[in-house]
């Protein structure tokens, strides 16, 4: 049998990007099987497990995915929740993309050969994922409904994100019946059960879920954002969290590195910013010169911070 063709989302994985890699990796193994195809789809991750996931992965049974750093010539793969070289796996240019499920911009990757892309405007990858479930008429098992229901409501945080639409209601509220569990509770409960944060190593809270991201002028920036139900604990070590993405910037070379808190319960996010912080400032039109500055209504990195950030490169 040939090796396997390896499904994997981001890097810093997310709930969605590792949620949405198990949930397409299943649904293909069962397309193989069904059509008699000597194939096999293996579920991949470029990082460590959001508390989240690794625990209803452990309460639903369900196998961790394999950690990868990189892939190469000869190696086949499915991007989910991106589509990036800069958030890919290290080596992609040298692998064979074959499909790309997602949910963001397009970043410019270019493939030799054709492939099959599904990207819609929507909330989350795993919603793209259950959709499909239901058009190629596979049964989505319960316990991966529960994981993929999960990604779907920490990726709109609960529906109060401003990428939430329509067809992201619609396949919450039917999955969280199916599942059988009221969505509100679950993604509360979900959020909950994430380390707090003042007990997190810096590093773990700056760089849990972030992303690189290349400006028109070739400059790269690195954009993270911590979702939290206790804001004040991440404030509480605003002086450590400075200093770690201060090094970012130095480290890596970045333009400017920008990291917010989301505070979930007041629908809001606080900026803090090392680098070009002039930038941020003319992007938003605020004032995050050496102090962390309040975001009310920001809960979007996709689409109210990463968007604009671009736009105004």
């Amino acid at each position: 049998m040939a090796a396997p063709i390896l499904v994997f989302g981001h890097k810093n994985p997310d709930n969605d990007a590792i949620s949405a890699a198990v949930g397409y990796a299943y649904l293909k193994n069962e397309l193989a099987r069904r059509n008699g195809e000597d194939v096999v789809y293996e579920a991949c991750r470029l990082g460590g497990f959001p508390p989240e996931t690794k625990k209803i992965l452990a309460d639903r049974g369900i196998e961790e995915p394999r950690r990868i750093d990189g892939v190469g010539e000869g190696d086949k793969v499915i991007l989910v929740d991106h589509n990036e070289a800069l958030q890919s796996a290290d080596g992609i240019e040298a692998a064979e993309i074959v499909e790309i499920v997602d949910h963001h911009r397009l970043g410019g990757l270019v493939t030799a050969q054709p492939l099959r892309f599904n990207a819609m405007p929507v909330g989350s990858t795993s919603a793209i994922v259950v959709r499909e479930f239901g058009i190629c008429n596979v049964e989505l098992p319960k316990g991966l409904a529960a994981l993929l229901l999960g990604a779907m409501l920490t990726d709109t945080v609960i529906m109060k994100s401003p990428t939430t639409t329509d067809f992201d209601r619609k396949v919450i509220a039917a999955t969280a019946e199916y599942v059988g569990v009221d969505p509100v509770e679950y993604g509360m409960e979900i959020f909950k059960c994430r380390s707090n944060p003042a007990e997190l190593p810096v590093e773990k809270i700056v760089n849990a879920d972030a992303k690189e991201f290349e400006l028109a002028n070739g400059n790269k920036v690195y954009i993270g954002q911590f979702e939290t139900v206790d804001l004040q604990a991440v404030l509480g070590r605003e002086a450590e969290i400075r200093e770690a993405i201060k090094a970012l910037v130095a480290e890596k070379g970045y333009q400017f590195v920008l990291f917010f808190a989301t505070d979930i319960l007041a629908e809001g996010s606080q900026f803090i910013v090392e680098g070009d912080v002039d930038f941020v400032n003319d992007t938003f039109g605020i004032d995050a010169t050496g102090k962390s500055v309040w975001m009310p209504g920001v809960l979007s990195r996709k689409k109210q911070v990463a968007a604009p950030i671009l736009a105004h490169a």
